[in-house]
């Protein structure tokens, strides 16, 4: 009688060889990794996204401010701009006196004579920031200045650049600077120019000045 030796087969006792394991660990950090990067473009695009829709709804919050407020002045407003450099530290971009203070968010700011819009260094090299300061009559003014600034606010920022330009109907042409002292009444259009460092596009708006409207009581 024999007894035959059971041979076990070397396959049944194989496992996975070092190389294996690695492509193995390879393959699983490739897909990890690319899930990774998806997500993070989702996130990275979602917050661009936000950035862009905050931006825009900011100019377009500026814009109908503007509109708003020159569809209803009074014939008493006074615009003057482009004429000189003003006490406070830069270029008068906009002086608006004689009417109801625009962008006006206190009831001492709403009282304020008169509110000027300049345009200042920003944050950022080259960068400018539109500020809008609401401005007291000074009693004993000075040959410098007629008016301290009692509050500011910045309304844009991260600019290239900004301007101002006003439409004579007497004249029928536009002009980059206005003389409130030396003309009867105030231009039939403005017209704002303005675009950012980090956006390519160019905002310009034009507002009707209705200065037709009765002056408000009290």
């Amino acid at each position: 009688m024999f007894i035959h030796r059971t041979v076990r087969s070397r396959k049944a006792w194989k496992g996975f060889t070092l190389l294996e394991v690695i492509a193995a660990l390879a393959l699983i950090s490739l897909i990890i990794g690319g899930v990774y990067g998806v997500a993070d473009g989702a996130l990275k695009l979602s917050a661009s996204m936000s950035r862009a829709r905050t931006a825009e709804l900011r100019v377009s919050n500026f814009v109908h401010q503007w509109r708003d407020w020159l569809e209803s002045v009074p014939p008493t407003i006074r615009l003057s701009s482009g004429l000189e450099k003003v006490k406070r530290g830069a270029a008068g971009t906009l002086l608006v006196e004689g009417g109801p203070s625009p962008f006006a968010w206190t009831p001492s700011v709403q009282r304020a004579d008169a509110v000027e819009f300049a345009t200042v260094k920003g944050d950022k090299p080259k960068s400018l920031m539109l500020l809008v300061r609401h401005l007291k009559k000074l009693e004993k003014p000075t040959a410098l200045d007629d008016y301290e600034e009692i509050a500011a606010l910045p309304l844009l920022t991260g600019l290239r650049e900004f301007k101002t330009s006003f439409y004579d109907p007497v004249e029928k042409r536009w002009y980059t600077s206005w003389d409130a002292k030396k003309r009867e009444k105030p231009p039939l259009f403005m017209k704002l120019e303005f675009s950012f460092l980090e956006d390519p596009r160019e905002h310009e708006a034009t507002f009707w000045v209705a200065d037709d409207l009765a002056v408000p009581s009290g």
